[in-house]
């Protein structure tokens, strides 16, 4: 009972500062979410030996330039579809290969590719342009606890068919449907009173998310079952690390972007 409120207490600090730091200000969420996903850079390139400054300072001058009005939409155009195929990439390895062979060029690629990048698009899915709106970001968060929590509580539940149990051998169809159900209804009541989308499309956010946050959430736990770890980090009380509560987000970040840019 201890742990399971010791978690509750971290993890609702933890999305507390989120959701001020979102409708405080764009420079607010901007510098949160620069020191959290610098916290899971760090505990990520941990997992993969790999130690170089480049990756951290990369993250901190895009995130200044962009805020600061200096990337350009073309420029976000390139870096999200060296994101997009990086992440693609690694949805393939959980299925085609056991164990990834780190040389310094993977490893350089993975922090910077992988965890800089769409870490970078996490803020930058609320801009348009300087125009910042606070809940198109407040959205993608939101979605993603409710589908992780709904997602945990079915499988505990109900959970009998594994997912990928090679990777992660807790995680269930049930589960996995459970959580979509939520996300589909939450989405439904935020977009009911927003209308962020166009022409329904909330749908597809709502089957999105869902199918890309379980697959972010493997490819972390890809990574630790290479390191033999449980936790990429002890940051967060009964959470383990940063890159262990990220993880979700900073996959689907890209993706969400994109899927924006498009409608």
């Amino acid at each position: 009972m201890k742990d399971i409120q010791i978690r509750a207490l971290s993890g609702g600090l933890y999305a507390g500062v989120l959701m001020a730091a979102i409708f405080l200000s764009h420079y607010v969420i901007t510098g949160v979410v620069l020191l959290f996903s610098g916290l899971a850079l760090w505990e990520f390139q941990r997992l993969v030996h790999f130690k170089s400054f480049v990756p951290i300072l990369t993250l901190v001058l895009l995130s200044v330039y962009a805020t600061l009005g200096f990337v350009s939409a073309f420029t976000e155009g390139i870096l999200v579809h060296i994101a997009l195929a990086i992440n693609l990439i690694l949805i393939g390895m959980l299925f085609i290969s056991k164990k990834i062979k780190y040389s310094y060029p993977v490893q350089f690629i993975l922090s910077v590719g992988y965890i800089v990048l769409s870490s970078y698009f996490i803020t930058r899915t609320a801009f348009e342009g300087l125009n910042y709106e606070p809940w198109i970001l407040a959205l993608l968060y939101i979605s993603i606890w409710a589908n992780n929590s709904f997602a945990y509580l079915f499988g505990s539940k109900f959970g009998k068919h594994k997912l990928l149990p090679a990777i992660s051998p807790k995680k269930s169809w049930e589960g996995f449907f459970g959580g979509m159900l939520a996300t589909i209804i939450i989405t439904y009541f935020i977009e009911g009173r927003l209308h962020i989308f166009d022409n329904n499309l909330w749908i597809l956010f709502a089957v999105m998310i869902p199918v890309l946050a379980t697959l972010g959430d493997f490819i972390q736990s890809y990574f630790k079952r290479i390191a033999k770890v449980k936790d990429s980090g002890s940051l967060i009380p009964g959470h383990g690390g940063f890159y262990d509560r990220m993880d979700s987000v900073i996959f689907v970040a890209p993706f969400y972007y994109l899927l924006l840019k498009l409608i």
